[in-house]
């Protein structure tokens, strides 16, 4: 098993690590993202985005460091855990999803930009993101928690139905 570390900003949250085990240079098998300001630990048993496309941009880390976050003794019970949050977000209308281009994405709200360019996503010259590009294919190539990012998008259409607004 290979194991990869990357850090980004969360909006109102503070810095996420996320730590990735693959079972080669690109074949993600797991990860886990946690927040040290909030305490929050995020376990994604079978990620939707199953490769990395830009895992020299990613830290190394070891098995030690992932199993901090994510212990053997756990697996099984996370795993079940993660079916029930699956099954209540079932419940809910979602707007946004990882298989959603970047085009698609900025279409359904005015301030999906906004999002993207908080997650230091297509703001410069180095990060630009096509249009083309899914949601799940920046994220694994950028090394962004995709859950993370999803659930600030869903948020914006929370925010926005919770004060009776109507879309542009």
């Amino acid at each position: 098993m290979f194991y990869f570390k990357s850090s980004q900003p969360i909006p109102g949250k503070g810095e996420a690590i996320t730590y990735y085990q693959c079972k080669d240079a690109k074949t993600i098998v797991r990860y886990v993202t946690f927040i040290p300001a909030t305490g929050e630990i995020h376990r994604i048993e079978e990620p939707v985005v199953k490769e990395l496309y830009n895992s020299g941009a990613l830290g190394d880390a070891t098995k030690e460091e992932f199993e901090q976050y994510w212990p053997v003794s756990e697996q099984e019970d996370s795993q079940s855990a993660e079916q029930q949050a699956e099954e209540d977000q079932g419940e809910k209308k979602t707007c946004f999803d990882l298989n959603m281009t970047i085009a698609e994405a900025m279409a359904v709200h005015p301030r999906v930009r906004d999002v993207f360019a908080a997650f230091h996503l297509g703001g410069c010259a180095h990060c630009m993101i096509s249009e083309f590009e899914t949601i799940g294919q920046v994220c694994a190539g950028y090394g962004i928690d995709a859950d993370m990012l999803i659930e600030v998008l869903e948020s914006l259409m929370q925010r926005e139905n919770a004060s009776g607004a109507t879309r542009a």
